[in-house]
């Protein structure tokens, strides 16, 4: 009886939720851990975490780019309206020089100008840039001048990811 009380003192039995036991080759009881089919598992699912994390981040960074290119746009457009600000008013018309040969926009007009700026890591990426202008009243041309009035609209195109992507302003100059 002693002994038989000792015995369960220095070797209590294995609770059943606790892994190893009696009759396998690394089995001892209390040693608790991981089986390969558990960290398989646990990897897999990091794998896919990971996975849908990365298409997150260049779901932002493809985002991102698109915003500086418009602002880019934008201040392109802002540079080219200040130009026609500070030029005559009888010397405000509609481009003339051809954009045959630039990556623009499909459907882009074949007038205007190409500007290109380093942005991040492109070099000389291609804004073509238009400046239409219609005078309001007189014959509508604003090479003849017979007007008090003249809108002047100027659009921005550029590719990316060959997507086409505009951004235009327009302003009435007056005389």
């Amino acid at each position: 009886m002693v002994i038989a009380l000792l015995n369960r003192i220095f070797n209590p039995p294995i609770p059943p939720l606790v892994k190893g036991g009696e009759g396998g080759l690394f089995s001892k009881a209390g040693i608790e851990g991981f089986t390969l089919v558990e960290v398989m598992i646990a990897l897999v699912i990091s794998l896919l975490v990971f996975l849908a994390l990365m298409q997150t981040a260049l779901i932002g960074i493809d985002s991102n780019m698109r915003n500086v290119l418009r602002d880019e746009a934008v201040k392109i457009a802002e540079m080219r309206m200040n130009e026609m600000r500070n030029i005559p008013f009888v010397s405000v018309f509609s481009d003339t020089g051809s954009l045959t040969g630039y990556d623009c926009p499909t459907g882009f007009s074949s007038t205007g100008s190409c500007i290109r700026r380093n942005l991040r890591n492109i070099p000389q990426f291609n804004f073509c840039t238009n400046l239409t202008c219609q005078e309001l009243g007189g014959d509508g041309n604003c090479t003849t001048n017979d007007a008090d009035n003249k809108q002047v609209n100027i659009t921005i195109g550029w590719k990316w990811k060959d997507e086409n992507y505009t951004h235009r302003i327009t302003t009435i100059r007056k005389r």
